[in-house]
């Protein structure tokens, strides 16, 4: 298997990765200076960034071209659809009218894909269980523009929720289903899935950024000031007076609320299979206190942290980041 580019634009950072046989061969990670995404940047702030990845890559020594990124989870319509058994005509056909219901862009301004869950006892043989996603053409023809800019040979453009759950395949389970739960710089993806099919996905536009910006509102700090402290004291409500828990408890209570929320879909819709297990990912992931109060607030649910580079020769440095490199491994995957 050749060596593979992996690239992942977020708001905060730009991870990238080159993977050979599931050996992590290089590493690179560097800030995305412009703090937003490529699609509400300029064309200028466009090309300042394809020179900072540029550079990046050549500094750390990666001179791949052929390149699998990411899709920003915002920017894409992305849903299990149940359906009864069909021939594939009939389910193309099903799952277009689906997408013209559900989707705000008319049909000739989106690109689809679709995926069938192989050998799933959730579904039985009448059903038939899809993973379907819809991005605007325009963001991914930004895209697009952007590798080329940047020399790169695209073979690849996913939504980012699925790269996450290969990332985290070998922790998935083959019948109970697990939460995986992404806490990003501008939003918090959730996942709730099995190694055979995904049950639920949801994003929100609440994430580290949020956090911190609630903390500097309520104490008049700067962002510098408001990150260091949410870094510190965290959900841990001993620490400050409580002052910090105080603060970013509704955002994660919000969290919770979600999370519930899939956990009583998924017991109507499949009775009462148990879930027990959640996995936690992204910068958010290292929040101190996090991963205790959702143990506490999601009775009988082990929470974990992701370990994407369990068993890699890495420097400790890049082992301690690894929570932000887990989409940018499970799309070299």
């Amino acid at each position: 298997m050749a060596k593979i580019l992996s690239i992942d634009i977020g708001n905060s950072s730009i991870k990238a990765l080159v993977v050979k046989d599931g050996v992590v061969k290089n590493v690179a990670f560097f800030p995305n200076r412009f703090g937003k995404l490529i699609t509400v940047m300029s064309n200028s702030e466009r090309i300042q960034l394809t020179d900072d990845i540029k550079s990046a890559l050549r500094e750390n020594g990666i001179g791949e071209t052929a390149v699998v990124a990411s899709l920003p989870e915002s920017l894409v319509f992305a849903k299990t659809m149940i359906f009864p058994h069909m021939s594939t005509p009939e389910l193309s056909t099903a799952i277009k009218w689906e997408l013209d219901q559900s989707v705000p862009f008319p049909p000739n301004e989106i690109e689809s894909s679709w995926s069938v869950f192989e050998n799933n006892q959730f579904t039985g043989e009448d059903k038939i269980g899809t993973y379907v996603v819809a991005v605007p053409s325009k963001v991914s023809e930004l895209y697009l523009q952007l590798f080329e800019l940047l020399g790169l040979e695209p073979i690849r453009l996913e939504n980012e929720l699925l790269p996450l759950l290969r990332a985290f395949s070998t922790s998935l389970e083959d019948v109970s289903p697990s939460f995986v739960v992404d806490i990003g710089y501008s939003g918090i993806k959730i996942a709730l899935a099995n190694k055979a099919m995904i049950f639920g996905n949801y994003y929100f536009s609440v994430g580290g950024q949020a956090m911190t910006n609630v903390i500097a509102d309520n104490f008049g700090l700067s962002m510098d000031q408001a990150e260091q402290y949410k870094r510190t004291y965290g959900m841990i409500e001993s620490q400050l007076d409580g002052k910090i828990y105080r603060v970013l408890k509704p955002i994660v209570d919000n969290l919770i609320l979600e999370i519930r929320k899939m956990s009583l879909t998924f017991r109507n819709e499949y009775g009462e299979t148990r879930i027990n297990k959640l996995l936690l990912t992204g910068g958010g992931s290292y929040l101190q206190g996090l991963a205790g109060y959702l143990g506490k607030s999601l009775e009988g649910v082990e929470v974990a942290t992701g370990n994407v580079f369990e068993g890699q020769d890495l420097d400790p440095e890049t082992l301690q980041l690894e929570s932000l490199f887990s989409l940018a491994y499970g799309l070299s995957t």
